[in-house]
């Protein structure tokens, strides 16, 4: 579809008929890029912005994924339970809004956080083929999703995991996800910059935080959690792309800030916390939108 309008009135316009069709995903995808490029040259009142972000969210789409996005109600951003609406793909029950979920789904940010759980489901069954155990310490769990499939396919009492998670919600969540292997998780509910690890992993992964921090904090962090692993294992960072095609629209609809990295910048941030370049891959999801740094120890 042409973009035929000025870009503030097509995008009124869609908001005004309940979201997006899906022909008109890739003309909507441009205008956000469009708005944001303006917003930030200036062009855009800062007041005409704000009006046009009140037409999203607010307490009549608090039930969709774009609502409890912008609403942020366990206080940040990338939450658990957003991340697992994400993986079930959860879509509003009220028709008024579910156009805005369909199109959220679609989203490469939201494939790539669906495909992250099949990286990381992948990950650890590969590993348990060449070790008959694994000590395994998840660093910003979230919902962990991902670790109860992966309990679902393997033999739990091969691996044993540590969830290191700061939000006691997220915790109570993620323990009733895997109630049936509980004698094999093991939840820890503390801030990671507090945290001290109390025996060396064969993994330690974290796909959703790192993205948050700064370069100095992240180096400084990956070099903690290269400790934490044992010789011959490896730390996995997630981290999105620089190359992210959502970007603008997670930013500027969805008060979603990330620092978004490239492959080449993790390789040198991995080489700054003190592995050598020979120990260190990049690897991605299919879409190319999350990034996965690997460093052997």
């Amino acid at each position: 579809m042409q973009l035929n309008k000025e870009p503030m009135a097509f995008l009124r316009e869609i908001i005004e008929n309940g979201g997006p069709e899906a022909p008109q995903y890739e003309t909507l995808n441009r205008v956000f890029e469009t708005i944001t490029t303006e917003f930030k040259a200036g062009n855009i009142p800062a007041e005409t912005l704000d009006a046009l972000q009140s037409g999203f969210g607010g307490d009549s789409m608090d039930n969709t994924i774009l609502g409890h996005v912008r609403s942020k109600p366990f206080g940040y951003a990338g939450d658990f339970l957003i991340i697992d609406k994400i993986y079930r793909e959860q879509v509003s029950a009220d028709a008024r809004y579910e156009k805005w979920d369909s199109f959220w789904h679609e989203q490469p940010a939201c494939k790539a956080v669906r495909n992250r759980k099949d990286y990381f489901i992948r990950t650890i069954t590969q590993a348990l083929r060449r070790k008959p155990s694994l000590q395994l310490l998840n660093v910003a769990s979230g919902p962990a999703r991902d670790l109860a499939e992966v309990y679902g396919e393997i033999d739990p009492q091969r691996l044993h995991t540590v969830c290191v998670e700061a939000d006691i919600n997220a915790i109570s969540y993620a323990k009733e996800l895997n109630e049936a292997h509980a004698a094999q998780v093991q939840f820890e509910h503390q801030n990671i910059f507090r945290y001290t690890a109390d025996r060396q992993h064969d993994i330690v992964w974290s796909a959703g935080l790192f993205d948050y921090f700064e370069d100095e904090i992240f180096i400084k962090l990956l070099r903690k959690f290269m400790g934490w692993t044992k010789p011959g294992g490896e730390v996995i960072i997630g981290n999105f792309s620089d190359q992210n095609p959502t970007q603008n629209f997670m930013e500027l609809i969805g008060d979603w800030y990330l620092h978004h990295r490239s492959a080449e910048a993790l390789t040198e941030m991995a080489i700054a916390a003190g592995a050598p370049r020979k120990a260190v891959h990049v690897g991605s999801e299919a879409e190319g939108v999350n990034l996965f740094l690997h460093v052997k120890v």
